[in-house]
């Protein structure tokens, strides 16, 4: 079912003949410019009338905010089960991310001279959940608890209504639990823009995250620098590294998991042994007439590669090529191949940790690079919702011994104000 390769260059390029980006071609574009001008122009009326058109809103009396009571309702329809599975993730979750906690500093290189960095939060920050095809409370814990634990005052949560104009009451729990300030109901572009200008009901905010189709890509590509926004959102996608044949249908699930997502989801599994390979093969024809999404994963296993390699060094040379979202090292020698581990983005380590243990639990985060984006880009983290100040301080003595320096510089630069600024200072010296 899966197409087999043994050149790693045929592979990568079949793989990348698919647009895996996120990218926006220009007629979207100009969808969403209309989009906008609509939200910029009419702010909650146009929020309202695009969740009629796009999203089959038929509520009559639909408010756009999630209100106390919708809360209280919410938790009482969903399963103590599910409340309970829930706060066991965002405790893992809480527990990895607070550990990238940055610390400020300050050291003294030279006498009279201090310099440092001091960390802040920003603001305010949006989160995008997308709707369609999912529920996703998941994705609620990945993008406010790291928000939260950066130190935002403000988080105002965008998802799609159901057509009965609710969210999901999951969803709706998940953003109560993580302390989201504001919960909106609406999705696609629209609720981008909401977010970005803000209108009479929904405030502006300084980042917009989380992953959402390609009218919400193009819809973050177009606010940039008005805000700050996250990566843009590929395809799911896993790499899957496997040398025996006894875990073949380990491998096969971890295949069918990722393609599960998205028509336009990847898989790749690479291994030194052909045997090992028609093994996963016929693993995955099996699992495969168990699964429910069976349409959505022959189509997606028709953008899916088997690679035969001829060392272990090759392996690993094609696995850095592929830069995927997911890597799955499936084999007990993890820890020798780790370390030459150079492009990922969430690695999985040993037989017995399945992507979904990221996807939901494990602590680490799992909004994470797609389309080879790896190669330059990390997972979402408390990083994403800080930023540093560099913090300065001279002495007058320290400032006369490197004035020579802003001197030079200054003049071959030929910024006599910058000179100036200093020398006004050693002027008035004692």
């Amino acid at each position: 079912m899966l197409r087999l390769f043994n050149d790693i260059d045929m592979a990568v390029s079949f793989v990348r003949s698919f647009d895996l980006s996120g990218g926006v071609s220009g007629d979207l574009l100009t969808r969403v410019a209309t989009i906008r001008s609509d939200v910029v122009d009419s702010g909650d009326d146009a929020l309202v009338r695009l969740s009629r058109k796009f999203d089959g809103l038929k509520d009559l009396e639909f408010r756009l905010i999630v209100s106390k009571t919708d809360v209280s309702e919410a938790y009482e329809r969903v399963s103590l089960e599910f409340l309970e599975a829930l706060k066991r993730a965002k405790h893992a979750i809480e527990d990895y991310h607070r550990r990238q906690l940055p610390e400020d500093w300050r050291v003294s290189p030279s006498e009279g001279v201090v310099y440092g960095a001091q960390w802040t939060s920003i603001d305010s920050a949006g989160l995008y959940v997308p709707g369609g095809r999912g529920i996703y409370p998941s994705s609620v814990l990945m993008n406010a608890i790291p928000a939260k634990l950066a130190g935002v005052s403000k988080l105002v949560m965008a998802s799609p209504p159901q057509p009965d104009g609710r969210l999901p009451d999951s969803i709706v729990v998940a953003a109560d639990l993580c302390g989201v300030d504001t919960i909106v109901k609406t999705g696609g572009a629209q609720a981008v823009f909401a977010l970005a200008y803000g209108t009479n009901t929904i405030p502006k905010v300084d980042k917009i995250v989380g992953p959402g189709n390609s009218y919400v890509t193009a819809a973050k590509q177009m606010v940039y620098g008005l805000v700050d926004i996250d990566k843009p959102a590929g395809p799911s996608e896993v790499l899957v590294y496997v040398t025996d044949p006894n875990y073949a249908a380990y491998a096969a699930s971890e295949l069918l998991a990722q393609l599960e997502h998205d028509p336009e989801s990847i898989a790749v599994c690479i291994s030194e042994s052909d045997e090992t390979l028609e093994a996963v093969n016929r693993a995955f024809e099996e699992q495969f007439q168990l699964c429910q999404r069976q349409e959505i994963i022959a189509q997606s296993a028709q953008r899916s590669v088997l690679l035969c390699t001829s060392s272990v060094e090759e392996s690993l040379s094609a696995i850095n090529l592929f830069s995927t979202e997911h890597l799955v090292l499936l084999t007990d020698d993890f820890e020798d191949l780790l370390s030459q581990v150079r492009h990922a983005g969430s690695i999985f380590c040993g037989p017995y940790t399945p992507v979904a243990l990221g996807d939901y639990c494990a602590g680490p985060n799992h909004v994470l690079p797609t389309g080879s984006t790896a190669r330059f880009a990390s997972p979402l983290g408390v990083l994403d919702f800080m930023k540093y100040s560099a913090v300065t301080h001279f002495t007058k003595q320290a400032l006369s011994k490197i004035s020579k320096t802003v001197d030079v510089l200054s003049r071959e630069e030929g910024f006599d104000a910058h000179r100036r600024s200093v020398s006004v200072r050693l002027q008035s010296m004692d």
